[in-house]
């Protein structure tokens, strides 16, 4: 029998959902929030302390949640992910697809490389160091800060002035800048793709911001439209571009032209939940386990 373990935060909507599917599907399921996980090294051995301790006959590991914090203790938590994946153990998604897409510069790379439009991007070092450079780019247009590691749409700045850039409170001292990209109403498509060789799991949804940000954490509204097949393709060529088995893909279409500006490694779905009769947990679970099947979900 397999035993899957929920590596989360909290058993909220979402570990209900995962675990009710993996039940249905015949795992025995545990969970583990990743803060709680240590490493114990010896002569011959290398282990997870609590997984040792706990769950020594796991055979598969969901990945809901990566704690954020320095960059020691993201470090440690991918380095706990990469030695599960060397014992061999099942994992959705590896230490590899969560650190390409929780560092958004690299995203942008591996996107700019397959040639997947993404919105013009500047990494810079310094806020003093950058600030020429900001100004020559707000003469052409307006730029979106977001942080390097970040998530829910959290500490999103719109700059319009070279003050706006000077007022960012970032102690990291890297500021990732995008090119602002405008939608009238701003929006959004969040596609949903769950993918395991050739066989995948579309789902996909509008979200109608209250401004510039269309996160469903800062009040977007969930809208069911049937986006145009190019955004679906989109969608699945970036997933193919990081060779990422589960991401939530956000898409702009700007001026007849798709631009990927985010993709999630550890996508909630709730809001795109409310969308479809089709419990997307179970279709999860599903491409988890290597049950092959393709289908383009149809919403309610």
């Amino acid at each position: 029998m397999r035993k899957v373990l929920i590596l989360t935060q909290k058993k909220g909507w979402h570990y209900h959902q995962l675990k009710n599917s993996f039940e249905k599907s015949g795992f025995v399921v545990v969970s583990a929030d990743l803060e709680d996980l240590s490493i114990k090294i010896t002569n011959l051995t290398i282990d997870i302390n609590k997984f040792i301790n706990n769950f020594s006959d796991v055979t598969d590991v969901f990945v809901r949640h990566v704690p954020g914090g320095s960059l020691e203790e993201v470090v440690h938590s991918l380095n706990i992910l990469k030695i599960f994946q060397e014992k061999n153990i099942n994992i959705m998604n590896t230490s590899e697809h969560i650190e390409t897409t929780v560092d958004k510069s690299m995203t942008s790379v591996k996107l700019k490389q397959a040639s997947i439009l993404t919105p013009n991007t500047w990494v810079l070092r310094g806020k003093e160091k950058s600030i020429q450079t900001v100004k020559n780019i707000l003469e052409k247009h307006p730029l979106i800060y977001k942080p390097l590691f970040g998530s829910q749409g959290d500490n999103i700045v719109k700059i319009n002035s070279l003050k706006d850039f000077e007022n960012i409170d970032n102690h990291n001292n890297i500021f990732y800048l995008q090119e602002f990209l405008e939608t009238s109403p701003s929006h959004d498509y969040r596609v949903l793709v769950i993918k395991k060789n050739n066989h995948k799991y579309i789902y996909s949804m509008m979200r109608l911001g209250k401004n510039y940000i269309n996160n469903i954490s800062k009040g977007a509204e969930c809208i069911p439209v049937k986006p145009d097949s190019d955004i679906i393709d989109t969608a699945i060529k970036s997933v193919e571009a990081i060779n990422i088995p589960f991401s939530g893909v956000d898409i702009i279409k700007h001026q007849g032209k798709n631009y990927v500006i985010e993709m999630n490694s550890v996508p909630a779905w709730r809001g795109i939940q409310s969308l479809y009769k089709q419990k997307i947990s179970d279709y999860i679970v599903k491409v988890f386990a290597e049950n092959n099947k393709v289908n383009i979900a149809l919403q309610k």
